[in-house]
């Protein structure tokens, strides 16, 4: 991850920030760096050697079961134990990982995958199309998968074909000129008859200790399969005396929930890099000849999503009111300190068929004609927030006082994960919710508004039958500018009657001391810490 270039602050967006979250001038550094700021040296790369890191967003239900992940320090512990079948890169570029083909048939229903000769997992066993097999099958079954939405209405279980040792043919339900990017998205592999007790992957490094909320232990994989293979960009690479990856013996990461004791262990050398840095902190980073910042922008979002199935959101002129209502340079400003980019209401910006030119401007003289229109002046509302990301109270607050100027009342009331992700996660009138990239909006598409079972915005009637058709019809071609059209179409119905609110893409902070290096320089995804890629990070002396 590198500094990344971020608009400087005018004094109506200072201003304007100050009085969104009541503070003043005096408070906070406000100071950008781009990348033209050279990486600070590092000292004499060595092989070995332990790393040890704290991060926030931990759990007490959180699980090293790749099937089950429900935070972020899960998310990127899961990808140094396992591994996928393909993968996004750090600037959301798709590639064949463990697979060495994912081919479909014409009508794009039919999919054969085969995998690489020789992976072997950490006990030993050598990866085999049973084990895929068997992953997709826990996928689809296991209580609580997170990643059964994605297959589920797609992949039968019971029509799974085992061609030979390492191939295997899936006859899916529909077309899915897309599916490939759902192995992607993330799916991991695990062997036939795993333990979640003990567990078995075939990353590049192996379980040794977890305790919920508390550590996470791994300790380098001698055989690791790709120990040879292309490294994210970074800019401090390891020099090839080093050998083969991963360069540590050991991966130590340390839950530290409280940010002020997180950049606290940093300061004073009790662990090498932290994540979830807040945007008030990275002045303290800037300052001291011994840390480096890590920043990158990201394709991550956090949205305030509005469900039209309950009133008011049931009237698509109170969606609209609210979205040309939100001040987005003043959210950037408010919420992240310049550290993004103004986004207006689509996700997924790295997505083929992302329409750029599909902006709106803050509008609130028409934002109040749209909610008078709507007999829903001075109408009350509230809004559930949580912890989901460091942006995502901040920015409720925010749209809360720029509905008040179009006589729109938001409450917000702020809960804890476990409420916010409770029984009512699915059905709440107005919430938040983040969301890292799944590289296309089709896929997307899948996990949320077209879902059955796991929908944030409930749209219905004529919206929802247009959304399914174009999908359809997206899934069904092999025709990749067709496709893109498509998609395109799908956005627009989204940007036109959608019920997200997306104000920006929030650039990732972490922060490092200067005696490790060859962390990514990017970090596209959002995930932390270079998208977790540990394998290629190693210590100086």
């Amino acid at each position: 991850m590198t500094t990344q270039p971020r608009p400087g602050l005018s004094r109506r967006g200072f201003l304007g920030t100050a009085a969104v979250l009541g503070v003043t001038a005096a408070g906070g550094s406000l100071v950008a760096c781009g990348d033209d700021n050279a990486a600070k040296p590092v000292g004499k790369p060595r092989k070995g050697g332990r790393l040890t890191i704290a991060t926030g967003g931990a759990k007490g239900s959180d699980t090293l079961d790749p099937m089950l992940l429900n935070s972020v320090p899960v998310s990127f512990m899961a990808r140094v134990l396992y591994d996928q079948l393909a993968d996004y890169d750090n600037q959301m570029q798709y590639h064949l990982q463990m697979a060495e083909l994912i081919e479909p048939n014409s009508n794009n229903d039919e999919w054969t995958i085969r995998i690489r000769q020789g992976i072997e997992f950490h006990n030993g066993k050598t990866l085999d199309a049973d084990d895929v097999i068997f992953t997709f099958k826990r996928a689809l079954t296991l209580p609580g998968s997170v990643i059964v939405g994605k297959f589920k209405p797609l992949v039968d279980p019971n029509n799974i074909t085992k061609l030979d040792a390492r191939t295997i043919r899936l006859k899916l339900k529909r077309p899915a000129a897309t599916f490939q990017t759902a192995l992607a998205s993330p799916f991991k592999i695990v062997p036939v008859g795993y333990d979640p007790g003990n567990p078995v992957g075939t990353g590049p490094f192996k379980y040794k200790s977890f305790t919920p909320n508390r550590q996470w232990v791994v300790e380098r994989f001698a055989n690791y399969w790709n120990a040879n293979g292309k490294s994210e960009l970074s800019d401090h690479p390891a020099p090839a005396s080093l050998g083969g990856k991963p360069y540590l013996d050991e991966l130590v990461v340390n839950v530290i929930n409280d940010d002020s004791a997180r950049i606290d262990a940093l300061v004073s050398g009790q662990v090498d890099a932290i994540n979830m840095l807040q945007y008030s902190q990275i002045p303290i980073i800037e300052k001291n000849p011994r840390l480096e910042l890590m920043e990158s922008r990201t394709g991550a979002w956090t949205g305030i999503y509005m469900n039209a199935e309950q009133e008011p959101f049931n009237d698509v002129r109170v969606r609209q009111a609210l979205r040309l209502a939100i001040d987005r340079e003043q959210a950037l400003t408010a919420c992240l300190s310049g550290h993004g980019v103004v986004a207006h209401d689509l996700p997924e910006p790295f997505a083929p068929g992302y329409p750029k030119t599909l902006q709106r401007k803050r509008d609130v003289a028409k934002a109040k004609q749209l909610l008078k229109e709507a007999g829903k002046e001075g109408v009350s509302v509230e809004l559930v927030a949580g912890p989901v990301s460091i942006e995502a109270v901040p920015m409720a607050t925010v749209l809360a006082r720029n509905a008040a100027e179009i006589g729109m009342n938001i409450k917000v009331r702020q809960v804890d994960t476990a409420t916010l992700f409770g029984p009512n996660f699915h059905s709440w009138k107005f919430s938040v919710d983040k969301w890292p990239p799944q590289g296309n909006y089709l896929t997307l598409m899948s996990l949320t508004d077209l879902a059955e079972s796991t929908s944030l915005t409930h749209l219905g009637g004529e919206d929802l039958s247009k959304l399914k058709s174009l999908y359809e019809q997206a899934q069904a071609t092999s025709d990749k500018a067709k496709q893109d059209q498509l998609t395109q179409q799908m956005y627009q119905i989204q940007f036109d009657r959608g019920g997200w609110i997306i104000p920006f893409f929030a650039n990732v902070e972490n922060a490092r001391n200067t005696r490790n290096a060859g962390w990514p320089k990017n970090d596209f995804s959002g995930r932390t810490f270079g998208n977790a890629h540990f394998e290629q990070v190693y210590l100086t002396s």
